[in-house]
This record gives C-alpha cells, structure tokens and sequence, in this order.
C-alpha cells in the first residue's frame, strides 16, 4: 500500500527530506500523463509503507533532528489527480 505524507517543520529541510529519502520516500514519481509528477515542496511519497508509518517516520526523524514538527497529514496514496508540476530549482 503507497503513502503520501505532507509536513510542516521548523528548520532543518534538507537534512530532514535526506534522511527520509534513505527510508525509501520519494520526492517525485513516474506517471502516465505525466512524464514525472513532481510533489509540492513538503510532501513525500512511499510505495510500500501504511499511512501510519509514515507519520511515525517523521515523527522520528524530526525528534532525531531535534526540530518540530509542526504539522503532518499521512494518508493512503489511491483514487488521485495531479498537476504534474516542474522540478525545484
């Protein structure tokens, strides 16, 4: 079951999308009318973990890196539209 977790934290973004990353959270996914879909700046993808992982995933990492997290949506990635967007720059 596919993922999507979207965030608020203080500080520390890189260092925090970096170690999600290592978990296996992605950034940006192939799509079918789209090429790449990239995801907005504080959101992240995961194809195997439950919503609930995800959530703890963050939280962990956040309390890891000692910043807050100030906001976290984690729900199961099925039936969703997307606007395919442009990499960060």
């Amino acid at each position: 079951m596919a993922s999507l977790l979207t965030y608020d934290i203080t500080s520390k973004h890189a260092e925090f999308k970096k170690e999600m990353f290592e978990l296996g959270y992605l950034d940006q996914i192939s799509g079918n009318t789209c090429k790449i879909i990239y995801f907005p700046n504080t959101s992240l993808y995961h194809p195997n973990n439950t919503s609930e992982r995800a959530r703890i995933d963050a939280e962990l990492i956040c309390t890891r890196l000692r910043i807050n997290l100030e906001r976290c949506v984690a729900t199961v990635w099925d039936n969703w539209s997307a606007i395919c967007g442009e990499p960060f720059k």
